[in-house]
């Protein structure tokens, strides 16, 4: 009988036996994701995938943008100027922009006074063209970026304030007047901007400071540092040397630019008058071989092999021309004083306005006149630069220049001056003398008796002491204590000299040598002559301060705030 073959053995490890067993039906396989577990892998795929696909975009459009920026379709519309770079639109002026320029397109040169950003797609600036005359500018970045960019708006940002700038603009009226300009019910909506001349990265004097009332008065102050401001209100205010030594900025300040335009009126006010009443004019010269007064406050310099000087006044020369024939003359020009005098009132060189005429009757026709050509001048001034005043006293506040009524001039005696002093005026002037010259502080406050007593500002002193007045005045007949000569006053300051003059020579050499000066020394010799040449008749004049005038009728604290380019013992430059 056949025998059994053995049976294989199974094995007993459970995970083989397990792995060898099938799964029991409808069992899950735990080797496969769970249907959820799918799902949620799923979204997550399809969230990634919306990420990237986002981000893709921005990517596109920050390249888009790069690409846009590149591209920059208003870099022809601004920049540094250059030739190439021209507007061709008409030039209008500030002043003559009106409701017919609405929506039209203008060209303007102009500095930038301000400027100030709104957002990265528009700035504001301040456009000046001369004196006060201003404007807002408006540049906004329009989608297309033409004709103004973000990028052009962003260089405009850039430019320093007081750069000279040629611009292209379209009229346009604001939403509501721009109070800060003085064109204030129109605005320049800016297509083109070009830099002719950019400003330094600091100015020495700002705008504003060049704009508001000087401080220290004292131009010694040449270190431009905290010394030189003074503080008013909170404010700061620049020294008068500060001004002084920025002359381009002080000169900008629309303050400035009124005081300089109502002192070429006063100029030509006289000078107009002066033609009216039939006077010549003629130029005298400042070069000139010997002290023309015989003083010692005369400006002295080498002149090839000799010595010349710089004459203190056009005294003789206005002589001259009477004794030459002519009956009424005048002149403008520089007068030199080497007077060693640091106030606020005198300069080394200043504008002379000068008349001389003949006397057919009394010296008071000369005196008469001299009233006449300034009554002419303030009554013009108040009428045709009203506007420039009251731009300065907006600075420099002051009362109106007061003038007396037509035929009530005010015109007292020097000694009916000083007995007013004696007994209205304050104690420290109860003694004065009719025999002494005036002081400045009594000058002062007799101005301000009169003021009070006849109510004007403006005044006329007569018969001054023969002690205060030079050798070619000429000596009152009825009393030779006393002279045939005047001050002419504002608000209780001089503005003026003159009177007769001694046209006789034997008269002219006794009164020289009681004056203890030689009639035969240089100078005076050759006036002397002129008289003894000719027959000259009687004749009487005056020499006004230019700058004085302006400075007193403005009430200013200094005559240096007048002068173009002042000079004085302290300040020879700029």
């Amino acid at each position: 009988m056949a025998s059994e073959q053995p049976k294989e053995s199974v094995p007993t490890d459970p995970a083989i036996a397990s792995s060898s067993t099938p799964a029991a039906e409808g069992a899950e396989d735990p080797a496969q994701p769970s249907k959820k577990g799918a799902k949620k892998a799923e979204a997550k795929a399809k969230k990634e995938t919306e990420k990237a696909r986002k981000a893709a975009e921005r990517e596109a459009a920050a390249a888009a943008q790069a690409s846009s920026a590149a591209e920059d379709h208003a870099k022809d519309n601004y920049g540094e100027y250059s030739p190439s770079k021209k507007i061709s639109t008409p030039y209008v002026r500030l002043e003559e922009i009106g409701e017919s320029h609405i929506g039209k397109a203008i060209k303007l040169r102009a500095w930038i006074q301000n400027s100030r950003s709104q957002g990265a797609k528009m700035v504001f600036v301040e456009l000046r063209e001369e004196g006060n005359w201003t404007v807002q500018g408006v540049v906004a970045a329009s989608p297309e970026g033409t004709p103004v960019s973000k990028q052009m708006v962003n260089w405009i940002k850039g430019v320093k304030l007081e750069s000279f700038v040629s611009l292209e603009a379209v009229v346009q009226r604001p939403l509501e007047p721009v109070k800060s300009c003085k064109v204030s019910n129109f605005e320049l909506h800016l297509t083109k901007v070009y830099l002719v001349a950019p400003a330094p990265e600091m100015l020495g004097l700002g705008l504003a400071a060049a704009s508001r009332a000087v401080g220290n008065l004292d131009d010694a102050a040449q270190n431009e540092g905290v010394e030189s401001l003074s503080i008013t209100e909170g404010t700061p205010n620049a020294a008068l040397s500060v001004h002084l030594n920025n002359p381009a900025m002080h000169k900008r300040a629309p303050v400035s630019q009124a005081i300089a335009d109502i002192r070429i009126a006063v100029e030509d006010y006289f000078c107009e008058y002066l033609r009216a009443q039939r006077f010549k004019k003629f130029h005298p010269p400042s070069l000139i071989g010997a002290a023309s007064e015989g003083g010692a406050n005369v400006f002295k310099m080498p002149y090839f092999e000799k010595e010349a000087f710089l004459a203190q006044s056009p005294q003789f020369y206005k002589q001259f021309e009477i004794a030459g024939g002519r009956k009424r003359v005048y002149c403008v020009g520089p007068v030199f004083r080497a007077e060693n005098s640091n106030t606020p009132r005198h300069m080394t060189e200043f504008i002379g306005l000068d008349l001389e005429m003949e006397i057919e009757e009394h010296y008071h026709e000369v005196m008469h006149m001299l009233e006449g050509v300034l009554l002419h001048i303030f009554k013009s001034l108040a009428k045709n630069q009203r506007e420039e005043i009251e731009l300065v006293r907006s600075v420099y506040p002051s009362e109106e220049f007061l003038l007396p009524e037509e035929g009530k001039e005010v015109r007292l005696t020097f000694a009916e001056g000083q007995a007013l002093l004696r007994t209205e005026g304050p104690p420290e002037f109860a003694n004065v003398t009719d025999d002494e010259d005036m002081s400045t502080p009594q000058e002062k406050a007799l101005g301000a008796l009169i003021r009070k007593k006849y109510n004007s500002d403006f005044y006329v002193l007569d018969k001054f002491p023969v002690d205060a007045r030079p050798f070619y005045a000429m000596p009152d007949p009825e009393n030779p204590k006393v002279t045939n000569a005047y001050d002419f006053m504002m608000r209780g300051q001089e503005i003026l000299s003159g009177g007769q003059r001694l046209h006789l020579p034997a008269e002219l050499e006794a009164h020289i040598r009681f004056k203890g000066l030689d009639p035969n020394q240089p100078g005076i010799k050759e006036y002397v002559d002129v008289f003894k040449s000719v027959g000259v008749p009687p004749h009487g004049g005056g020499g006004i301060g230019l700058d004085r005038v302006v400075a007193w009728y403005l009430n200013l604290p200094s005559v240096q705030l007048v002068c173009d380019y002042p000079r004085t013992p302290k300040r020879l430059s700029p």
